[in-house]
């Protein structure tokens, strides 16, 4: 069977045609298809660990379009009869559907806007290129265009067609697809920096190219009867393709997301050549090297514009971090520099350099405080052995740190303290992160021995230390001190326990004589006598408290106001006076001292506040001894109102009145408190009546309230004196202070009990 063309030339059906002069045309289409066939393959075979990407995978489908357009256009043109060219030329409108959207996807991904690639973005741009393929394959080609035949031109077949409605709308639609690729692809032209725009150029122009010829094409201007040349035009796409991706990195370097995750990073960022030379920088490697975020640095040498980086650049490092200094206008900065190799682009490489100047100033900073500090500041691991010393070891134990650095920690320790430290420091490896404070002796350089204190801080599951660090304090001074102060109380009682011994005898030989006088001789001065014999009594009873109050207590425990309260209130002769406790927690403390403070205060309460009016301090009063002149005194104070059976020194209630007392014993947030109802303290009196003998009593010894401050002094508590809400005497105890010293409020304070 054969054919007719219009020309009334014949040909066998289903044949191939062949002829000399269209070789070169024929050859350049089949390099287009073999150019594009081998990127596709390329990308998909040789760079698969990027096929996730969207613009890599829109590559593959344009390439792949491109191939597949002019494999079956080579196939249109050699054949003869109207089906296999019909066929054919469906198969190259399918490439064309390809090419065009792929080309979208790629512009689109390729200048950052990945977002806009969704499932309905993408069916839009496919549908109206797919329904002109639905007119054109099917019974409906009329629309598309006018029935297709063959005409005979230069002695070859070929289709002679004229486009339709549906095929303008269709070629325009995709038209405007190119376009709008083209406009994305300008954009990032003019955004991007020197390499980028290189890449940027190189993409442009390969979707360019085929654009020309093809509008050459869709208006009917082509050679022998209107060839497309839009095929032949990838052959220039398609060595444009391999140039961009040999020479500029296509597939490794893409301007994706530039703007947000580099130019605006806070870490400056370099890509240099295998010569080191920077081929592309963000704002902040500019600003680094040159000061100006706005100068060009593009191709210059990195070692010449950043000297600092050269011993980097040449070990050609891939990973890991190395700290540079830079001098520059604003100071000396640090950075930490990072070299990676981005995927198999071996003569590229990324540079990060991260600004960690404050950061390097932190560390100078605690360094600076550990090396200057007069502790000593140890760090051991799990066994005990030094890791690091600071430089105090020199002046407290006479060690260079690096004497001691590798030694186990225990070896300067006291033989007889090493057990204890040791078994200490063992058991501290489990808490969590302190260890609990310990005091023992270490050796110095010269062999003396230091005593020492140290609390730990296990920190070894911390990995920037990973090991127990030890804050060791000298405290030989505070320990001297101690046993000053140890010895010296220890003298001041054995010398109290003298004196006392050595008064009592004499004492008690005059009262023997007394009681023999009393009974041979009727004196009005006996009773006068007892008395002041009783006063000394009280005296020498007070002295020794003193010595012994005022010692530190060591031993306290918690212990309930209340019942504390009851067995002072018992222990004193309260007369009529009356006593309320207002208690919400325990005191701390040991409980004899405190029973002795309270009976002290209960006894000042009683005495100074069963009357309306306490007698003012009477500098005239000799305390330990009554002289003639004053005891017709005394005994107009005292007359009818003081038991002279009991000793005056001791303190006990005296009533002057039929007015009584009532005493508040209460606890605060800071500690606990006792006041009266009684005419109170004036406030110029406070700090006074804490002296020893100070007392407005003729009856009394003065040391009452000077006991009550030894007691709190010894347990380290600060006594203040105050006025309470009736107007009486209030005395705050704050346990949880670290001085024992008393002080007098000018403005009283009032606070319910």
């Amino acid at each position: 069977m054969a054919i007719r063309a219009k020309d009334g030339d014949e040909f066998d059906d289903m044949s191939w045609q062949y002829s000399a002069h269209l070789v070169p045309y024929l050859g350049i289409l089949l390099l287009a298809m073999a150019i594009s066939g081998a990127l596709a393959v390329y990308t998909v075979v040789a760079r698969s660990d990027v096929m996730d990407e969207p613009s890599v995978r829109a590559f593959v489908g344009l390439n792949a379009g491109c191939a597949l357009w002019s494999g079956a256009y080579t196939l249109q043109i050699l054949s003869v009869d109207l089906p296999t060219k019909r066929f054919w030329l469906s198969i190259a409108f399918v490439g064309s559907i390809l090419v065009v959207v792929s080309l979208f996807a790629f512009a689109v991904a390729y200048s950052d806007n990945e977002r806009w690639l969704t499932r309905r973005t993408l069916l839009a741009v496919t549908f109206v290129p797919a329904v002109g393929f639905v007119l054109h394959a099917t019974q409906y080609r009329n629309l598309y265009e006018r029935p297709l035949d063959t005409a005979v031109v230069d002695g070859f077949v070929v289709l002679d067609r004229t486009l339709g409605p549906a095929a303008i709308v269709t070629l325009l639609f995709m038209y405007g697809l190119v376009v709008v690729a083209a406009g994305f692809l300008l954009k990032t032209v003019y955004e991007s920096q020197r390499v980028y725009r290189l890449q940027s150029i190189a993409v442009l122009i390969a979707v360019l190219v085929p654009f020309v010829p093809n509008i050459v094409w869709a208006l009917g201007l082509g050679p022998m009867g209107n060839l497309d040349l839009t095929p032949v035009a990838f052959t220039v796409s398609g060595v444009v393709f391999a140039v961009a991706i040999y020479r500029h990195h296509l597939l490794d370097i893409a301007p994706v997301a530039r703007t947000a995750v580099v130019e605006d990073m806070r870490d400056g960022f370099l890509v240099i050549d295998e010569a080191g030379r920077i081929r592309d920088s963000n704002a902040a490697a500019r600003r680094i090297i040159s000061g100006d975020e706005h100068s060009s640095i593009v191709g210059r040498d990195v070692t010449a514009v950043l000297p600092e980086i050269a011993p980097i650049v040449r070990t050609g490092a891939s990973t890991g971090q190395t700290e540079i200094v830079v001098d520059g206008d604003d100071g000396r900065r640090f950075f930490d520099v990072q070299v990676q190799r981005p995927s198999t682009a071996d003569e590229i490489r990324l540079l990060l350099l991260r600004d960690v100047t404050q950061q390097h100033a932190v560390e100078q900073r605690y360094q600076s405080l550990i090396e200057n500090a007069s502790d000593l500041i140890t760090m051991v691991d799990d066994g005990g052995i030094i890791r690091y010393q600071s430089p105090s070891s020199t002046t407290v134990l006479g060690f260079e740190p690096s004497e001691l650095v590798g030694r186990s920690a225990f070896e300067l320790v006291h033989p007889d303290d090493r057990e204890q430290i040791v078994e200490q420091f063992h058991g501290g490896l489990d808490a969590a992160i302190a260890i609990d404070r310990a005091e023992y002796r270490l050796r110095t350089a010269d062999g003396e021995w230091r005593d020492v204190e140290t609390i730990g801080s296990n920190l070894l599951d911390d990995p920037f230390v990973e090991g127990v660090v030890l804050n060791t304090r000298d405290i030989t001074e505070r320990k001297r001190r101690e046993r000053e102060i140890r010895r010296t109380n220890e003298q001041l009682e054995q010398f109290a326990d003298v004196v006392s011994h050595d008064l009592r005898n004499p004492l008690n030989v005059a009262r023997g004589y007394l009681e023999l006088a009393g009974d041979d001789v009727d004196c009005a001065y006996h009773e006068d006598i007892a008395l002041a014999h009783g006063r000394m009594e009280a005296i020498i009873e007070d002295v020794l408290r003193l010595a012994r109050e005022g010692q530190p207590i060591d031993d306290t425990e918690p212990i309930d106001l209340v019942r504390v309260v009851d067995r002072a209130w018992t222990n004193v002769d309260t007369t009529e006076a009356t006593r309320s406790v207002a208690s919400d927690r325990p005191i701390v403390a040991d409980e004899d001292r405190l029973v002795r403070l309270l009976e002290n205060l209960f006894r000042n309460s009683v005495e100074h506040g069963s009357t309306s009016s306490r007698p003012q301090a009477d500098d005239s009063v000799e305390h330990g001894s009554t002289s003639p002149a004053s005891r017709a005194q005394q005994d107009a104070v005292e007359r009818g109102s003081t038991n002279r059976s009991e000793p005056a020194g001791s303190e006990d209630a005296v009533e002057h009145g039929s007015e009584t007392v009532h005493v508040r014993i209460g606890t605060t947030s800071d500690g606990f408190f006792v006041e009266d109802d009684g005419p109170g303290i004036p406030a110029d009196e406070r700090e006074r009546v804490l002296e020893y003998g100070e007392t407005s009593s003729p009856s009394g010894t003065g040391f009452g309230l000077a006991i009550v401050d030894q007691i709190a002094d010894g347990h380290g508590w600060t006594l203040r004196i105050t006025e309470s809400e009736d107007g009486g005497a209030r005395f705050e105890f704050d346990t949880d202070g670290t001085s024992g010293t008393a002080t007098a409020d000018r403005e009283p304070t009032r606070e319910s009990s």
